[in-house]
């Protein structure tokens, strides 16, 4: 009897040992992962423990994992990567080596429009566009003095940014001659070469180029701005030589001695001049007869065109506007605001 009292006795003392060691087993393998610093650093995400117990609760960051559940794995952090990486762009495109551009900036774009090849070597450099009167409205554009060669304008735009309006620039005449249908051909501006372009109607029938005998012009048509008048002076028309004083006489020459620059006699003639004084006079002292007499001499083209757009009305604000000059591909060339 003694040996059936004492079996379930082992047995449940084998079954407590056994419980107690596996407790004691979970308690070191508690500790070795962690233990109360684990526990507490994952309360640390919740801001309401019982809430998340029951589904209305949230975590700031993590959820709770068993002891035996293996972290996610993660890379380094690479958050600051694309800003260094930015910085790094815009420092060595802002280095003092770099070189300049001449498109313009970001922040002109908009109004700039597609840059053309041209620009830089020709310039709206002067202007008095903010007129009413097409005879008096004109924009000035130059070519670059460092140009290499000349830069053909002739089909060229100006256009307004604010009403749109839009004209080309016009052919012209290199040897303008009164009294006569001119040849036109394209305006080429050398490097320093400058074109006046007027919006009104051309007071002698074309544009043309500038010479030394303008200056008459003036003394018949009005011009804006004023031409030049530095023509070459009367004296030196005619040298005094022997064979000269014998044709002419001696009062011709004290006559053209008296005689201003670009300045036209008219049919009141001194009394005592010879007929061979009064037809050279009359030959001689007037536009054609300058550019009969200067055509070939080196100084006799000026680096300024005269151009004109033939309009009756304005084209640009007289108060304010935005004007751009387009090469013949419709790529602005330079901008003009006023």
């Amino acid at each position: 009897m003694a040996s059936h009292g004492s079996g379930p006795g082992m047995i449940r003392r084998v079954l407590t040992v056994t419980f107690v060691l596996i407790i004691i087993a979970l308690v070191i393998f508690w500790i070795v992962t962690g233990g109360i610093g684990r526990a507490m650093r994952t309360g640390e995400f919740f801001t309401d423990p019982i809430a998340v117990i029951f589904g209305t609760g949230t975590t700031t960051g993590t959820l709770i994992t068993l002891p035996w559940q293996q972290a996610a794995p993660r890379g380094p952090d690479i958050s600051g990567y694309a800003t260094q990486a930015d910085e790094e762009q815009q420092a060595s495109s802002g280095a003092p080596n770099q070189q300049q551009s001449t498109a313009p900036a970001p922040s002109q774009a908009a109004t700039f429009g597609n840059p053309s090849p041209y620009v830089g070597q020709v310039t709206i450099s002067n202007n008095d566009a903010a007129q009413s009167n097409p005879a008096y409205q004109y924009i000035e554009v130059q070519a670059s003095a460092a140009n290499t060669s000349p830069v053909t304008i002739s089909g060229w735009s100006l256009q307004s940014e604010v009403s749109g309006s839009r004209a080309y620039i016009p052919e012209a005449a290199s040897v303008f001659v009164t009294g006569t249908v001119n040849t036109v051909g394209p305006v080429y501006l050398k490097a320093g070469d400058s074109a006046i372009i007027t919006t009104g109607t051309t007071p002698v029938g074309t544009s043309f180029r500038e010479n030394i005998c303008s200056g008459y012009l003036a003394q018949v048509q009005s011009f804006s701005p004023g031409l030049s008048t530095s023509c070459p002076d009367p004296s030196q028309a005619l040298p005094e030589t022997a064979q000269n004083l014998q044709t002419y006489g001696s009062s011709c020459f004290d006559y053209l001695s008296s005689l201003a620059q670009c300045d036209l006699p008219g049919s009141n003639l001194p009394s005592d001049l010879s007929p061979a004084c009064q037809a050279f006079v009359a030959n001689t002292f007037s536009y054609n007869g300058c550019v009969n007499t200067y055509e070939n001499t080196p100084s006799f083209a000026l680096p300024v065109w005269r151009l004109y757009l033939n309009m009756r009305a304005g084209l640009w604000d007289n108060t304010h506007d935005i004007i751009r000059l387009l090469d013949d591909q419709g790529r602005t060339v330079d901008v003009l605001t006023y």
